[in-house]
């Protein structure tokens, strides 16, 4: 996705982010107009016969450059760090908005009456349904694991308790979903209480 095209990037957050830019872009080129004042002093203390002990200037700016460009690496990678982040939460954001649609025609899919099995029209919808199924992992996605299993409050949503093993997994209502190790949408289960 481009992030120009991006519609949860208002006009207010593009603005910040370019004078946000600007501000270290000017703060870099300030450090090297420093270092070369610095160096034109002590040049010119040097030729007029004053003893400098200290590292000659062409060798100050020669460091104060090299710290500017480090200092440019280090902009560099943290914007793009950003960058890569911000699409993540994007993405995230918009996988969250279509899993209810991916939820509903799966449930259509698991629900089909036999006797519409061999129906050219529901052959299609369950088709569909597996194309989907595919992409989403292609991207990442998975279904998060959850009868059976024993309940983890960062991944499931524990709707109700019930006759089973304490903390179990006994029945899930609405499947949870992971996007490259990261919880996009917690499960939504039945859990035992013990008895």
């Amino acid at each position: 996705m481009n992030d120009d095209q991006n519609p949860h990037m208002n006009d207010d957050q593009n603005s910040d982010q370019v004078t946000h830019d600007d501000s270290q872009a000017d703060d870099l080129n300030q450090k090297i107009k420093d270092a070369q004042a610095e160096a034109d002093e002590k040049e010119a203390e040097t030729e007029e016969g004053e003893v400098s002990e200290e590292k000659d200037p062409a060798e100050a700016l020669k460091e104060a450059l090299a710290r500017s460009m480090a200092d440019l690496q280090n902009y560099k990678r943290r914007s793009e760090q950003e960058r890569s982040q911000f699409v993540k939460l994007a993405n995230a954001e918009l996988l969250k908005s279509l899993l209810p649609i991916f939820n509903n025609l799966n449930r259509s899919v698991q629900h089909l009456p036999e006797a519409m099995a061999e129906n050219e029209w529901a052959k299609g919808v369950i088709h569909i349904n597996t194309d989907l199924l595919k992409t989403l992992e292609s991207l990442g996605v998975v279904k998060m694991k959850t009868v059976g299993e024993k309940l983890d409050p960062n991944q499931h949503e524990a709707l109700m308790s019930g006759p089973g093993e304490k903390d179990l997994i006994t029945e899930e209502f609405e499947p949870g979903y992971l996007m490259n190790g990261e919880i996009v949408k917690p499960a939504k289960v039945k859990v035992g209480d013990g008895s």
